[in-house]
């Protein structure tokens, strides 16, 4: 009887504790299905960078585990024109990092075939917008990985976590594009692969991903002061996520709750917002072009906007805009 009352009172603790998150869907007019569909190569696990109103895509995979890509396409959402540009310099990948700072971005990292040591990159470039020239940067000197969390702060760009294809790590890194140095920062507080994230203002903030389990984590790293800050966790834990920031909101998006190697658990298609002045979460609704992972998403102006990624069944091609 005991034993009965103690499991009670433990199932009652838990549902008690569960946070009850605010709901407001973006409405269904706010949705933009009528964008032409992407005319390369369908795919997933791709890299997505915006310099000014234009939206660059390279890398990806056009199959489940092989067809590496690294063409580069540019995005005039203007005109809903997709015009093809200089191909990536160095071998093919997925899962590499991009951030911009002025008219040109910085790319590198990432992995190709299986996972291990020798199949992740460290190289580094940077491509030129306006003479459409890829230029070779710094190695990274940390250990070769990918599935990184990227972000710009203050014109300087900061990456952390990762995996190596042995282990996941902590590291987090400054790139000043100035000096082309590197400078290793205060470590991440925990590890994780395939985390999501954006940044807003003086901060980036990274959470989600995977250790093991599905992570519902959110952190704040201050590179002035490079303190990392706990802040609160997101609804639901998961991976494979996309992250973008609008008007000083953030957005994690879409991904998969993994579920182990016998069962690949299932995938979402829900859109979570950060306020970070209350540091609140708000439940946003659904996206209405169906549950994904590994999808490209970025933001111009007042509108998010998701590119392909993947099912179970299939790498897609469609192209959607949002504004929340």
């Amino acid at each position: 009887m005991k034993w009965h009352l103690l499991l009670c009172m433990v199932v009652l603790a838990g549902l008690c504790s569960c946070e009850d998150y605010p709901t407001d869907p973006i409405d269904v007019e706010d949705w933009d299905s009528s964008l032409g569909e992407f005319p390369g190569v369908a795919r997933a696990s791709g890299t997505s960078f915006v310099v000014r109103n234009k939206a660059y895509i390279c890398f990806g995979r056009s199959e489940w585990k092989s067809g590496f890509l690294k063409d580069l396409w540019e995005y005039d959402p203007d005109n809903d024109k997709w015009t093809r540009k200089t191909d990536f310099p160095g071998p093919a990948r997925v899962k590499a990092i991009a951030g911009v700072i002025g008219t040109k971005a910085y790319i590198g990292m990432g992995s190709i075939g299986a996972i291990e040591l020798s199949n992740q990159f460290c190289d580094f470039y940077e491509y030129d917008t306006q003479t459409d020239i890829w230029t070779k940067k710094a190695d990274f000197p940390g250990e070769a990985r990918n599935d990184l969390f990227c972000a710009v702060v203050d014109g300087a760009l900061y990456t952390t976590l990762g995996f190596t294809g042995i282990q996941r790590s902590v590291q987090t890194w400054k790139y000043d594009p100035t000096t082309n140095v590197w400078t290793q920062m205060t470590d991440a507080p925990h590890e994780a692969s395939n985390a999501a994230g954006f940044a807003i203002g003086n901060c980036f903030y990274e959470g989600s991903g995977f250790r093991g389990s599905n992570l519902n984590f959110f952190y704040c790293f201050r590179p002035d002061i490079q303190k990392w800050i706990r802040k609160a966790n997101l609804p639901d834990a998961r991976m494979l996520s996309n992250g973008l920031a609008i008007n000083g909101k953030g957005y994690i998006l879409l991904g998969r709750y993994w579920n182990g190697a016998l069962n690949g658990g299932r995938l979402l298609s829900d859109i979570v917002e950060y306020d970070p002045a209350s540091d609140s979460w708000t439940k946003r609704g659904n996206f209405p072009g169906g549950a994904r992972q590994n999808a490209m998403a970025f933001s111009i102006g007042d509108k998010g906007y998701i590119v392909m990624g993947e099912d179970d069944a299939e790498r897609k091609s469609d192209v959607w805009s949002f504004r929340p």
